[in-house]
């Protein structure tokens, strides 16, 4: 098995994702992944799982994620000392990137650590246990980050040593905006400035960071950047790139650009036996390609034509070097048109977010079903939450994701009728519940209706919710016109987060604060001891859609929606 926390919680065996559960059971996955091959006690799971908020019997319900994920074939063993997920260290890609680190910081060659870095950063595919958010988590996820940032400066130090200035000019302003107090970042970015011939840029940034630190921290900067500033200052001869990178610069600029030109033009020019000829063929001037050949056979050291009365001939030499680029220019057409035809089919990656309460197994299927339709087009997947407010950033992850497979109250759309958002046909209907207490009045009932919840008191979704949204999903009135109550403060407020997940509306209706009309499966997607649902008659059922920003939809996104809208037609009847 491989595992991937650098970005969303993954795991794969033979190249197959695996199905490793909701959200609360990937909770789990990644308190263990955390410490690999050591042991992590029952009461240390549960604090990092649940935080200070634990379910009733949730060593219970712990053993019964560990059961699943143990199906799903994780190997996870019951030690004396606790519980311990056996991995090979190579099997996770956080452990990868750090083993590439340290390889990459002991390397004598700057080449081979440059590429190492490269390697290591290469792993990150966002940020770490993306989708998953605790305290414990946001601790671990912190820690993650600072070795990432870590790695990059290491990597920046590596290529200014390789005369690669002008490559870092490139990423440095942002990245250094971003952290606008790091002074061994700001140095970076001064050096690459100055030896790019911006001594004016490297000054100015210099002082910025100086009224910066003074304004904030009421500090100077370091020693290390003082003195910087200071060689800057003099004229420094050592703050030049190495003579030897500025070598290879030069060599390969002219290998690598005009070098491959020049054959070109020899070709075309064999081909049509004259330069008038050639130069009109490639929109030229005869005069222009003479001289592009004349360089050519400047840097070879020879003459590869010759030109007389009859017209163009290529020497033995020539002819030479004929032959040899045919078979590359053969290679580079063949490998323009790959990727011509590639880059008009659906490749790249395709970022999917879906409720978690949709199921992890269906949204896999789906995503499973895609890819093999379109193998150039990777797909992620992130499960996320309902957030305070449907807004296109709040329904797409902050614009992280392309798309959300997304829970829609009411048998309709409505929820989504916003600026820029557009939904797909329905993937998935079903019938609405009531989520209680099994110790409450109406648990004994086979089925209720709005008129018998009226009776009792509903979980305020959120007071920042569309109305539309909102009334969907707790209905403020009966068929008979009785006002249904909520909860006075809203669930964002009772939880103390934005971002709401299934399993908030469990603890809270667990301990007795309202009733939740959810979907009639959630207790088969979230086992919860001492809570029921009953199916609620009279209302519309909850709809699954696709979602997406209308003016970002291309081709990758409306195969996704085809492909998952074929798949799922069968399970969604009439949504009236």
């Amino acid at each position: 098995m491989r595992f991937g926390v650098l970005g969303t919680l993954e795991a794969e065996s033979e190249g197959a994702a695996l199905d490793v559960g909701h959200t609360r059971q990937r909770y789990v996955l990644a308190a263990l992944l955390a410490d690999p091959n050591r042991p992590v006690t029952p009461d240390q799971l549960v604090t990092r799982v649940w935080s200070g908020n634990p379910p009733h019997r949730a060593t219970a319900t712990l053993r019964s994620y560990l059961s699943r994920l143990r199906a799903a074939g994780c190997a996870i063993e019951r030690t004396p000392h606790g519980y311990v997920l056996r991995v090979d260290p190579a099997s996770v890609d956080l452990h990868r990137f750090r083993d590439k680190v340290t390889r990459a910081r002991a390397a004598s060659d700057d080449v081979a650590a440059a590429t190492l870095f490269d390697e290591a950063l290469a792993l990150w595919r966002g940020e770490p246990f993306a989708g998953l958010d605790s305290p414990w988590l946001t601790g671990v996820r912190e820690g993650l980050e600072a070795e990432r940032f870590a790695a990059r400066l290491d990597r920046h130090d590596v290529s200014l040593r390789l005369g690669r200035h002008a490559a870092l000019l490139a990423m440095l302003p942002q990245l250094a905006a971003e952290h606008p107090f790091d002074e061994r970042l700001a140095g970076q970015l001064i050096l690459a400035y100055y030896r790019s011939g911006r001594q004016a840029d490297a000054l100015a940034h210099f002082e910025g960071v100086r009224r910066r630190l003074a304004e904030y921290l009421g500090a100077d900067p370091g020693p290390v950047l003082r003195g910087l500033h200071r060689r800057i200052l003099a004229g420094d001869p050592g703050l030049e790139p190495p003579p030897a990178a500025r070598e290879q610069v030069r060599t390969g600029s002219l290998i690598e650009l005009a070098a491959i030109r020049a054959v070109a033009t020899l070709l075309i020019v064999a081909r049509e036996g004259d330069f008038e000829s050639a130069a009109w063929r490639v929109r030229s001037t005869a005069d222009a390609l003479e001289k592009e050949i004349g360089e050519l056979e400047a840097e070879i050291g020879g003459p590869l034509v010759v030109h007389d009365d009859t017209g163009v001939r290529l020497t033995e030499l020539g002819e030479r070097l004929r032959t040899g680029a045919r078979a590359g220019v053969a290679e580079l057409a063949a490998i323009f048109t790959e990727t011509r035809v590639s880059g008009r089919r659906i490749s790249g990656r395709l970022r999917v977010g879906y409720v978690a309460s949709l199921g992890g197994d269906l949204v896999t299927r789906l995503t499973q079903e895609f890819e093999r339709r379109h193998p150039a087009c990777r797909v992620s997947l992130t499960p996320t939450r309902i957030g305070a407010r449907w807004t296109e950033h709040d329904l797409l992850a902050e614009g992280d994701l392309d798309l959300v497979l997304h829970w829609s109250p009411g048998g309709d759309t409505r929820s989504f009728d916003l600026p820029n958002l557009r939904t797909g046909p329905p993937l998935l209907s079903l019938p609405r519940g009531l989520l209680m207490r099994e110790d409450h009045p109406l648990a004994t009932r086979a089925s209720v209706t709005l008129e018998d919840i009226a009776d009792y008191r509903l979980l305020d979704p959120s007071k920042t919710l569309n109305p539309v949204a909102r009334d969907q999903w707790a209905p403020p009135r009966t068929p008979s016109g009785r006002p249904i109550p909520r909860t006075e403060d809203d669930v964002p407020q009772l939880i103390g987060r934005t971002r709401i997940g299934a399993e908030d509306m469990l603890s809270l209706v667990a301990r007795g604060i309202g009733l939740h009309i959810t979907v009639l499966s959630l207790l088969e997607r979230y086992p919860f001891p001492g809570l029921k649902v009953v199916p609620v008659t009279g209302i519309p059922p909850m709809i699954a859609v696709p979602v997406w920003r209308a003016a970002e939809e291309n081709e990758a996104i409306r195969a996704y929606v085809a492909v998952t809208t074929e798949l799922t037609a069968e399970t969604v009847g009439d949504p009236g």
